[in-house]
């Protein structure tokens, strides 16, 4: 049996135990060398091959749901759901998305790219199936990591009574990006099985397991045993993330995705290492500033390697935490910290951010506190497309009382500004984007008895090329200033704002009386974002000034490399230039 003569989902049901496994071998093969040539998540598709393969040779999921969570591990079922000639362009501009999405396959019926949806989704159609008297089920699986996420609870306390035809598949491989933490990790850890059924039996869901989730043997039985329930059921599988990669199996955290044209050996190309990114400085600067402040302490939720936090929790481990996938629980954990006096440093991605912004505003901003939040992976992020480009910070950000935005361009600001925001009284939110920094040299150099600029200092535009009369000049904040440098080959007026509030223009009046027009440039949506705020407080003094506002249209921006995607959207280097010729013009 070979993975070309499955064309429909429909040919993995007529499979016999032999077949299937067999299929199973040569999905792992393929799946191997495909994202190991074109890039993408890696070790998570290689946990799930088996329970790929038994689900559909078990349900029929032209009149069922199925429902990935995060959904970083459907590449096998993309493979078996007619899309297999087109896995190596996944993640690439124009190719399959990295997650599963709805206008893609029929089979993806429901958008997955956050944590812990996959069952509220389940239990929406699963209901909809009983209000029609349909016996249709709807599948969630869902990884231990994803059980750390309040959305995921929320769902499980209205599963009870409910007598929907909902599945939990519980993938408990004992990790997400990184180890997971939390309670119900520790009972999965310790094979607490009588623990975790009267657990999940108190929110109304049957369980049974746990069995091999690598073998067919055991799981497919078990998935017809639940075909002849009504009701939730749980099934409790074991699995390896990285199975039968032994790198990734040993290295998970490394191997949770796999850059373009590693090698089949298993050794990654050296060359791709060369420079520093964000959030390795991020981490770098907060270690340094962790060993000298010790109120200083740090939350993450779950992305403690991602985000750079690693270092200053391995060598702080009282002082730093991770809390799991739990944004909201992370602002109001840093809120309650900041009123015992200490200065809590949170990091979370910009997309991930979105689902803690009640937090960020009644318990942060409106009491006032003292909480550094660092917002990775802001602006576009590329592959991972439009459930992770942090398009929409600034503007959710802007309209917050009591707090202060800044938006460095390189590392030298990042650890300036980091550093400044021990000493203020309310938040300060410090946003960067995903990627290379310009300057890594400067992280290893740099020393806090070095810095010695003013407050003011640390507002203050900078100019990066200087005004030149009767011509256009930009205003860039944040990594748009790395762009708009690179597109500027005019030299035409440059002016670079570290900080991302309203009421900036006192700060830069002087500069506009000899301008022709303005260019803005962000990397984040236009809409209601820092370009047209500007925009809006200059023409209140210069009504006649025209006003050219680059960044991301007000669209869900697809995926692809970040060059591709800054060119689509209109601010990459080249279409600053180009905006920069139109209006010399």
């Amino acid at each position: 049996m070979t993975l070309n003569q499955i064309h429909t989902p429909s040919d993995v049901q007529k499979l016999n135990q032999q077949q299937l496994n067999e299929l199973s071998h040569a999905l792992r093969k393929f799946v191997i060398e495909s994202v190991l040539e074109s890039g993408g998540h890696f070790a998570a598709n290689l946990g799930v091959i088996e329970l790929t393969v038994a689900l559909f040779h078990t349900l029929n999921f032209d009149k069922h749901k199925l429902i990935w969570d995060v959904g970083h591990q459907s590449y096998p079922h993309k493979a078996i759901t007619g899309r297999k000639s087109l896995l190596n362009t996944i993640r690439s501009l124009n190719g399959l998305s990295g997650f599963p999405k709805i206008n893609e396959s029929q089979y993806d019926h429901f958008g997955t790219g956050h944590s812990s949806t996959a069952l509220s989704a389940a239990m929406g159609m699963a209901t909809f199936n009983k209000l029609n008297n349909k016996k249709e089920i709807a599948v969630a699986v869902i990884g231990d990591g994803a059980f750390t996420a309040g959305l995921t609870f929320e769902a499980l306390n209205n599963l009870w009574d409910s007598q929907l035809n909902v599945w939990i598949i519980l993938n408990d491989n004992q990790i997400g990006i990184d180890p997971n933490t939390g309670a119900l990790n520790s009972h999965l850890k310790a094979n607490h099985c009588k623990q975790l059924e009267q657990f999940y039996q108190f929110f109304g869901a049957n369980y049974h397991g746990p069995i091999d989730g690598h073998n067919l043997e055991q799981l497919i039985p078990a998935l017809q045993q639940l075909k002849t329930q009504n009701g939730p059921q749980l099934l409790h599988i074991k699995t390896v993330k990285g199975k039968g990669f032994p790198e990734a199996e040993k290295e998970q955290t490394k191997w949770h995705s796999a850059t373009k044209f590693v090698k089949i050996d298993g050794t990654k190309d050296t060359n791709s290492h060369q420079s520093i990114k964000w959030q390795d400085a991020f981490g770098k600067i907060l270690l340094k500033i962790a060993e000298n402040r010790p109120e200083i302490i740090g939350i993450t939720p779950a992305m403690p390697s991602s985000c750079g936090m690693q270092l200053a929790m391995d060598k702080f481990p009282a002082r730093f935490f991770d809390v799991g996938i739990a944004e909201q629980h992370a602002l109001t954990f840093a809120a309650g910290f900041a009123t015992s006096g200490a200065r809590p440093f949170v990091n979370i991605y910009s997309s991930f951010l979105q689902r803690a912004y009640d937090q960020w505003i009644h318990d942060v901003a409106l009491q006032n506190l003292p909480v550094t939040l660092c917002i990775d992976r802001a602006g576009l992020v590329g592959e991972d497309g439009p459930t992770h480009h942090g398009a929409f910070d600034i503007s959710f950000l802007r309209c917050v009382p009591n707090q202060k935005i800044a938006a460095p361009k390189d590392a030298e600001e990042l650890a300036i500004i980091m550093n400044w925001s021990l000493n203020e009284k309310g938040p300060v939110a410090i946003r960067y984007p995903k990627g290379n920094i310009p300057d890594p040299k400067f992280i290893d150099q740099y020393e806090f008895s070095e810095i010695r600029q003013e407050l003011s200092a640390i507002f203050a535009p900078k100019i990066i090329s200087p005004i030149v009369a009767n011509k256009p000049v930009i205003l860039s904040t944040g990594h748009a200033t790395n762009l708009a440098i690179q597109g500027n080959s005019q030299k035409i007026g440059h002016i670079h704002l570290p900080f991302v509030h309203p009421n900036a223009y006192p700060q830069i009046q002087e500069f506009f009386p000899l301008a022709t027009s303005i260019i803005t440039i962000e990397d984040g949506s236009l809409q209601g974002g820092w370009g047209m705020g500007i925009s809006a407080e200059i023409q209140i003094k210069m009504p006649n000034l025209l006003f050219k506002n680059l960044g991301i249209p007000h669209q869900f921006i697809t995926h692809g490399n970040n060059q591709e995607l800054y060119e689509m959207c209109g601010y990459s280097p080249i279409a600053i230039e180009k905006t920069i010729q139109e209006l010399l013009a």
